[in-house]
């Protein structure tokens, strides 16, 4: 009917090998005429051994019925959840799948949506509620925005010439493209921010909270800013340029994030941390504070928030940073679980290693804490977690006179939860000193910022040049946005193998945010980062690490 069809559209998007089934009177399954059953096709395939990546399904139509009599409806669409159901089952649920919706409007355009559609159409809603490796595309959306239009058959069912199925393939190729194509570089990079400073050295402390509402304030509301003077704070150094804290949201209102940065600065479009509607979520910041010791604070809706101090950085004074390359110390999956471990910091004469932290399997939900194995235990949770979650939060842990750093996971009961942490760097006498910068987006697959277009893919790795000529390592806030299946994303220097850590872990649909601190490749300062599966990645650079200046 058209020329060129889907598959050459997909084919120039660099899709392939592309297998196309398409007949009149196809369904999902029909018992008469395997040609016409999708199931057959299905079966078929995996017989012979063609195991695509990714399934785009049209089916729909014929099974919708008529307006007077129609198969399902919006209050009832169970039959065709089951007949939708056989075929996803079928697929199988590591293949991604997008599926059209239908269109049909028995009394011709303006007449109104027969049952039918909409019956079909929200048993694909209900279906892609439970499975997230489905994506579903509007076409009764994309048919009425259509720009040029698109001319159709009185029921509106299908296009009425070939003319008009090209512009619906290309509509279908463009949307799959977006959201199935690994993802692409096209360029250019994104600006980096000006860097404070020829370089700060990093002075840990106790952790311990310095802000907490409602003790110190009101808890947040919707889209409020606040200004918190920490300049009275014992913890906060009266000289300290920039600060690394724990920031937790606790019992937010709905979904949404926090935003810090230093006041007097304009807000930074970025964010810090990420939550769910009533959860507690914990995330390392690390930025700079005014000369008058004040932090400012965003929250996207109302939430209760608390501050924790990680330590200062300082002029002329501090540890410096040695990246190195990301090692994992502990793994309680391999040497099982407790309440309590201790954990060996690599090298000598260390005063703090930077850390992620990653809870994982079966549990209750809690929280872990992180700190030196000679100091007392420590009251700040690193990483709060939902049960039977995957996530993971960075810190700057202090480390014993003996090269220790203590783990301590809390629950309600006593059935703790798996926890993995990870080294990317340790601060001692030699190494690289912290200059700041302003909180800046500098890759964002959703719309392109940093070069890279459409969704980072399983399996793939994209790159951003992090840092400015001469730095050796960088720290931002690294974003995982809804992955369709549970995922992490691994961030480490770019030309070096891939190191068997994670930077930020998510579940299916989630947004979860975490700190990083690792290096960059020494001859352009790029960062890597590889996805373990389909997901948009962001980067929020907030400053980098620099050899001493005499």
């Amino acid at each position: 009917m058209s020329n060129p069809g889907l598959p050459l559209k997909l084919s120039e998007q660099g899709f392939g090998p592309i297998n196309l089934v398409a007949t009149q009177g196809m369904r999902i399954a029909w018992s008469n005429d395997n040609n016409l059953s999708g199931m057959y096709w299905v079966d078929r395939w995996q017989a012979t051994g063609f195991m695509p990546d990714i399934v785009a399904v049209n089916l729909g139509a014929n099974h919708i019925g008529q307006s007077n009599a129609p198969y399902c409806t919006p209050t009832d669409p169970s039959k065709c959840s089951t007949l939708i159901d056989q075929l996803l089952n079928n697929i199988g649920p590591t293949t991604l799948v997008w599926w059209a919706k239908v269109n049909h409007e028995p009394l011709g355009h303006g007449g109104g949506y027969s049952q039918g559609m909409l019956g079909w159409n929200a048993a694909l809603d209900r279906a892609a509620a439970q499975r997230p490796n489905l994506m579903l595309w509007d076409w009764p959306t994309a048919l009425s925005t259509a720009s040029p239009g698109i001319s159709m058959d009185t029921p509106r069912i299908h296009p009425n010439s070939g003319v008009q199925y090209v512009k619906r393939s290309t509509l279908m190729a463009t949307h799959i493209t977006a959201h199935m194509a690994p993802s692409r570089y096209v360029g250019p990079r994104a600006t980096l921010p000006a860097g404070d400073g020829t370089g700060y050295g990093y002075e840990p402390v106790a952790p311990a909270a310095v802000y907490t509402t409602p003790t110190d304030g009101a808890r947040f509301t919707p889209t409020e800013t606040r200004a918190i003077d920490l300049s009275g704070e014992e913890l906060v150094h009266p000289e300290a340029t920039a600060v690394a804290l724990t920031v937790t949201a606790v019992d937010a209102d709905t979904g949404g994030w926090l935003t810090l940065w230093r006041c007097g600065d304009p807000m930074p479009p970025t964010s810090n941390v990420n939550f769910g509607t009533g959860e507690t979520r914990t995330a390392q910041v690390i930025t700079r504070i005014s000369a008058a010791g004040e932090l400012c604070v965003f929250a996207s809706t109302g939430t209760d928030v608390t501050i924790s101090m990680q330590g200062n950085f300082l002029d002329g004074a501090g540890s410096a940073l040695l990246p190195i390359t990301p090692v994992r110390p502990l793994d309680t999956r391999l040497t099982g679980r407790a309440q309590q471990h201790t954990v060996a910091v690599p090298g000598t004469g260390v005063t703090a290693a930077a850390v992620t932290v990653t809870t994982v399997g079966l549990s209750p939900g809690g929280s872990v804490n992180l700190y030196a194995c000679d100091a007392p235990q420590s009251t700040v949770a690193n990483v709060s977690f939902q049960a039977n979650e995957t996530v993971a939060s960075a810190a700057f842990v202090p480390v014993s006179a003996a090269g220790t750093l203590c783990v301590h996971v809390e629950t309600p009961t006593n059935q703790y939860t798996d926890v993995i942490v990870d080294i990317t760097g340790v601060f001692g006498v030699t190494g690289l000193r912290f200059a700041p910068a302003s909180g800046t987006r500098i890759l964002d697959t959703r719309n392109g910022t940093g070069g890279w277009v459409y969704r980072h893919r399983f399996m793939q790795t994209i790159d951003t040049v992090g840092a400015p000529p001469g730095a050796k390592a960088v720290t931002g806030t690294v974003t995982v946005v809804r992955p369709q299946f549970r995922a992490f994303l691994t961030a480490y220097a770019c030309g070096l193998p891939l190191p068997p850590t994670s930077s930020v872990n998510a579940n299916a649909g989630l947004v979860m945010a975490n700190s990083i601190t690792v290096g960059v490749e020494a001859t352009q300062q790029t960062l890597c980062f590889y996805s373990s599966r389909n997901t948009d990645t962001l980067f929020d650079v907030v400053g980098w690490w620099v050899e001493p200046t005499v």
